[in-house]
């Protein structure tokens, strides 16, 4: 069985897969699992990992989003936070510009506006991470 703590650090690799279990726990023990760990931290890697499942059909457009949406607000939306704080997510230092840009569209998915990327818009995703 797969921990709360080994579901948090492949849901920062990439991993959409393990994202059910985040979503399926509690935010208090979300919390004390991330305590645990040393660092969740999202690099160039994770966001590839993330685009081409998305791409190949692997993982949709809305499970790409609230993947965005978590490692963005350090929390699972529409869940209680219960007295919490959001989990510390980090971003690597030395990508953090691109890595905010790219998962603040992410997380756009599904907007009126701006809410749909487009084939050409992920091969320049594509492009710039493996530039």
């Amino acid at each position: 069985m797969i921990t709360l703590e080994s579901a948090l650090s492949a849901v920062a690799a990439g991993e959409l897969d393990a994202f059910s279990i985040l979503k399926a726990a509690d935010s208090t023990k979300l919390q004390a699992a991330a305590r645990n760990l040393n660092s969740l931290t999202i690099s160039r890697a994770a966001l590839m990992r993330v685009l081409l499942d998305w791409r190949s059909g692997t993982h949709s457009a809305v499970e790409v989003q609230q993947w965005a949406s978590f490692v963005r607000r350090g929390y699972i939306s529409g869940k209680p936070l219960r007295g919490g704080q959001p989990l510390d997510i980090a971003y690597d230092t030395d990508d953090e510009d691109l890595i905010v840009e790219i998962i603040g569209r992410f997380d756009e998915i599904g907007d009126l506006i701006d809410g749909s990327i487009d084939e050409s818009e992920q091969v320049e995703m594509l492009r710039v991470l493996t530039g």
